[in-house]
């Protein structure tokens, strides 16, 4: 029998992979939700693409890791490469097969899984989704929460999550701000044709090409194209850095082997911030995603990061729920916004900065097995990752 949405259990506001996700794991466990998105359908917007093994062990508790692995570029390498070619460091993430049951990533746009979220989770009878539906305001009492919307729509439950993204219209219903700073500079992104692949058969599918003053480009193959991500100075406009003589001389530097050949499909720009809120709970209201931190993209962690969140908070919603445990619900949320605080921002900030020693401490790392495993095992996330169905016991020094 299907669930009564006149009051579904929980109200989900966002219909992205982190509310997706929530709503999948609770339909699974026999809890009915109700999605509200302000969008008339799901985002197609160019966004995260880089899936850490243990949000593939959530998706594979979904039943979605095939889809993933037919859709998606498999990525086992990472490289560190200077200019000229030499190879600095390679890991292979294969030495995790021990801790996880995908021991690499995919690279595949998001907006690519979401469909699929969606599909599996209106299938269950236990989930609604009402697009065009932005949210203006939440409220709650005691034992309930409700969130109206521009449409005139009032749903009510018995716990409400944010999971709007950035600009989150719950986290402001609730008078809370994300604080932080944005990262300097911008970032280019250069698509590619595949048949750079030919041109550098050698290159990982994630690599990092750095040159002797320590400036850097990153390369990532997708499912159809390339990526070569350039940071962009100061002071140079979006126009400019889109101009093949702008990015032409660079290219040239860092990929001398293959500047002539490259065919480029596409150009885009953006940049970074560095965010987080103080609180992301309030009652029976709680935040998720983006609406609670934001990272720089290097790693490819906050995306990722908000699975976990949301994989992690409905976890605890069926504690509250099935086993009459109702402070489970505040005690995963405080868990991660520490997870966020104290190893995210932190790990992905350092990422961006790094240190005078760094490449030294990378191609040391890659040379001891020991060594390159831990190394893995942060670069993954699995030791910063909520305990999964999958392989509930993979480790013992989480953080």
């Amino acid at each position: 029998m299907g669930a009564d949405f006149s009051k579904p259990d929980i109200v989900i506001c966002g219909a992205g992979p982190v509310g997706l996700t929530a709503a999948l794991k609770l339909a699974n466990h026999g809890i009915s939700s109700h999605i509200l998105e302000k969008r008339s359908t799901l985002s197609q917007v160019s966004k995260a693409s880089t899936f850490h093994p243990p949000t593939l062990e959530i998706l594979a508790e979904f039943d979605l890791l095939d889809v993933m692995l037919s859709q998606g570029c498999k990525a086992e390498r990472i490289q560190y490469r200077e200019t000229g070619g030499n190879i600095l460091a390679e890991f292979d993430q294969s030495v995790l097969q021990g801790d996880t049951i995908a021991p690499y990533r995919i690279h595949l746009e998001q907006s690519a899984i979401t469909p699929h979220l969606l599909e599996k989770a209106l299938a269950t009878d236990l989930v609604r989704i009402s697009f065009d539906a932005d949210v203006i305001e939440t409220g709650q009492d005691d034992n309930h929460v409700w969130a109206r919307t521009t449409n005139g729509k009032t749903v009510s439950g018995t716990y409400l999550l944010g999971t709007d993204g950035a600009r989150s219209a719950v986290r402001q219903s609730l008078g809370l701000k994300q604080t932080g700073h944005v990262y300097p500079g911008r970032v280019l992104r250069l698509m590619v044709a595949k048949s750079f692949g030919e041109l550098m058969p050698d290159m990982a599918p994630v690599s990092y090409i750095f040159s002797q003053d320590k400036r850097s480009v990153s390369l990532l193959e997708m499912p159809d194209c390339w990526r070569i991500i350039i940071r962009i100075p100061p002071g140079v406009s979006d126009d400019e850095v889109k101009d093949p003589a702008w990015y032409g001389p660079i290219v040239d530097e860092f990929l001398p082997q293959c500047s002539t050949g490259l065919e480029i499909l596409g150009t885009d720009v953006y940049g970074a911030s560095k965010m987080l809120c103080d609180t992301n709970a309030v009652g029976r209201i709680g935040l998720l995603g983006d609406a609670v931190h934001l990272t720089n993209t290097r790693g490819g962690m906050n995306m990722n990061c908000g699975f976990h969140d949301a994989y992690a908070v409905a976890s605890a919603i069926i504690d509250a729920v099935k086993l009459g445990k109702p402070e489970r619900f505040h005690q995963e949320l405080q868990e991660r916004l520490r997870i966020a605080r104290d190893v995210l921002l932190p790990r992905t900030d350092k990422s961006v900065t790094g240190k005078d020693d760094w490449l030294t401490f990378i191609a040391d790392a890659a040379a001891d097995p020991g060594t390159a495993r831990a190394y893995l095992l942060t670069s993954s996330m699995l030791d910063m990752a909520p305990e999964r169905l999958t392989h509930p016991d993979r480790l013992s020094n989480k953080v």
